[in-house]
């Protein structure tokens, strides 16, 4: 068990304070107003700088002027997804409402329940909604979060993860690999975020630079033959979004790290797509290429 500090109890505290005031507001007021919050702070934070530096690799054609407006957004959205994953339980029981889905989603979502299913996603739009997805459109869902550096928010948002990730929540190396895989046999669907620099991975293309990438989920497609899928819940506008869905095949021959690592490719290669069509929902800031 991780040490408590006191400084955890102050940013634990802090953190229910926010929530208790984002409650007081209409969900698209809080949304609105932590959006604009980040827009206005983020922008003169150190990681600003980083942000600034990936995107300016990613896209060498676009102007100074055209980037930092890309960061702006960036902040926008990252605010907004905070405000909205601290009260996702506001989102349960009106998908209409909130969420346009994808013409065969349905077809889709039965397929998962009746053979399992693997669904990577990325930090754009609003990841953080990925439980409330699964469970409007009829599926349960597992899910690896990274373990957070305060034990007791880390703890705090298990909860409020498990209140949706019905098929359970497992902190990364907490043999979370396994237990994902366990989960998976029983019939729920394992939720990866795929998107990030992992040192232990394979390096595959991202944004025409080697990237060292999760291959977990292209293995774990292989070895279980279950559709490997990728989701994103991209913003509309405001408190809306639409859902993207695109299933990714992974090849199954002789050479099974060449099939791994060929199913990773295909899985950044879309994200890449998808990034590239709105930068500004996408997280810039963290270290994905270094």
């Amino acid at each position: 068990m991780r040490k408590v500090t006191f400084s955890h109890r102050i940013e634990y505290a802090v953190l229910r304070a926010v929530i208790s005031i984002l409650r007081l507001l209409p969900l698209k007021v809080s949304s609105s107003m932590m959006g604009w919050a980040w827009k206005v702070v983020a922008p003169k934070l150190s990681r600003q700088k980083r942000a600034m530096a990936h995107l300016r690799a990613s896209f060498p054609e676009k102007s100074e002027q055209e980037l930092y407006a890309i960061t702006l957004g960036m902040w926008e959205n990252l605010g907004r997804t905070f405000a909205e994953g601290l009260l996702a339980d506001e989102f349960l029981g009106h998908a209409s409402s909130f969420f346009e889905q994808p013409e065969g989603y349905d077809d889709l979502v039965a397929r998962i329940n009746e053979v399992g299913g693997i669904i990577v996603s990325l930090h754009s739009g609003n990841w953080e909604l990925g439980g409330v997805v699964s469970m409007n459109y009829g599926f349960d869902a597992s899910v690896v979060i990274q373990r957070l550096k305060n034990p007791l928010v880390h703890d705090y948002m298990i909860g409020k993860r498990a209140a949706t990730f019905r098929g359970g929540v497992f902190s990364k190396g907490d043999r979370a690999g396994l237990r994902i895989m366990s989960s998976l046999k029983g019939g729920t669907v394992a939720a990866i975020m795929a998107d990030l620099r992992d040192i232990r991975g394979v390096k595959v293309p991202f944004f025409g630079r080697p990237a060292p990438t999760n291959s977990f989920p292209a293995r774990l497609a292989r070895q279980s033959g279950a559709p490997l899928v990728a989701i994103r819940i991209l913003r509309k506008g405001g408190v809306h979004f639409e859902i993207l869905v695109e299933e990714i095949k992974v090849p199954h021959t002789d050479d099974a790290e060449a099939d791994v690592y060929e199913g990773t490719a295909a899985i950044q290669a879309v994200f890449e797509r998808w990034i590239r069509d709105v930068p500004e929902q996408w997280m810039w800031a963290h270290k994905r290429w270094g």
